[in-house]
């Protein structure tokens, strides 16, 4: 099997798979991409990781599903984050995305609400692999490094996942025009034929 990143077979992980090169034409700025990507609505997920008695949790918009066969799923951390560190050394990390009324979770991890133990917030718990888990988070999956992609001051990483736990009572937390929302279910989107 063929991929545009490379696996990794253990140890620790070199960040630089895949070299991105430079953009020819001229981009558009920070606060441009921000205000932009500001306009459309995000799931809002934490991510987290645990190594050698450490855990660390970070609030992200920034994760897609990749593949359903095999089933992937990819993360974008912030470079300078020890999370990398430890998403590094353990091969592992686990994503938990927040249904409505999980505001305060997601702040914490964020850093916007400071907290000695982030993960006293919440009902949190440990998948089999030792990865955090958040038991009543809206989706719960835990994955298990096999690649990642340097992305300017970004790292992506991607897992396969191994567990993954839904509440289908739940409703997704979503985060648009900087701000906490979720979707309106009072009037769903008829798919056109």
């Amino acid at each position: 099997m063929s991929h545009n990143f490379r696996l990794i077979a253990g140890g620790v992980v070199n960040h630089a798979h895949i070299p991105l090169k430079a953009c020819a034409s001229p981009m558009i700025s920070p606060r441009e991409f921000k205000d932009s990507m500001a306009s459309l609505a995000f799931t809002v997920a934490v991510a987290t990781a645990a190594h050698a008695g450490e855990r660390i949790g970070r609030t992200i918009t920034s994760f897609m599903p990749l593949s359903a066969e095999p089933p992937l799923l990819m993360i974008s951390i912030d470079a300078s984050s020890r999370m990398v560190d430890l998403i590094a050394a353990s091969r592992r990390f686990s994503v938990a995305a927040l249904a409505r009324g999980q505001e305060e979770i997601a702040d914490v991890f964020a850093g916007k609400a400071i907290h000695p133990d982030r993960f006293s917030i919440g009902d949190w718990d440990t998948w089999p692999s030792g990865s955090p888990k958040l038991a009543d988070a809206l989706l719960s999956m835990d994955c298990e490094l096999v690649g990642s992609i340097d992305a300017a001051d970004h790292i992506l990483f991607v897992g396969g996942i191994i567990e993954a736990v839904k509440n289908p009572l739940s409703k997704a937390l979503l985060w648009s025009k900087r701000a906490y929302t979720g979707a309106d279910q009072r009037y769903p989107i008829t798919p056109s034929r």
